[in-house]
């Protein structure tokens, strides 16, 4: 019965962590078109408008809030992070972020957690 009992938890243990950490990305899922709704502006870095980001192979952007860029990926063991950097006004300008990727989700590229701002994968 002991057996049972810390099998069932161990179980249990397994089966949250999988639904809390993302999955690891490979470049074939990171490639594609992202899709930001946020109409909120409280940040001047990120998308206030409604926008679309597009993550080419070639290591390029196009984005209708940051024009065109070049991107890069840093694979980790729990995280897959993202820099880009594009021209603007001011000069040159860089972003860091994350990807988020949990079970039975698409894809997302987190620009402000704290306020639930991303760009989800659409294809």
């Amino acid at each position: 019965m002991k057996r049972i009992i810390i099998g069932i938890g161990l179980l249990i243990l397994i089966g949250i962590l999988i639904f809390r950490f993302d999955l690891p990305l490979k470049k074939s899922n990171i490639i594609g078109t992202y899709v930001s709704t946020e109409t909120n502006p409280f940040l001047t870095e990120v998308p206030h408008k409604s926008d679309t980001l597009i993550l080419k192979a070639d290591g390029t952007f196009e984005s209708g809030f940051y024009g065109i860029g070049n991107y890069n990926v840093n694979y980790g063991i729990l995280t897959t992070e993202i820099d880009w950097t594009y021209e603007f006004e001011m000069g040159q300008a860089r972003q860091r972020t994350y990807f988020n990727n949990k079970v039975f989700e698409k894809p997302k590229i987190i620009l402000n957690s704290d306020m639930n701002h991303y760009y989800e994968k659409i294809k």
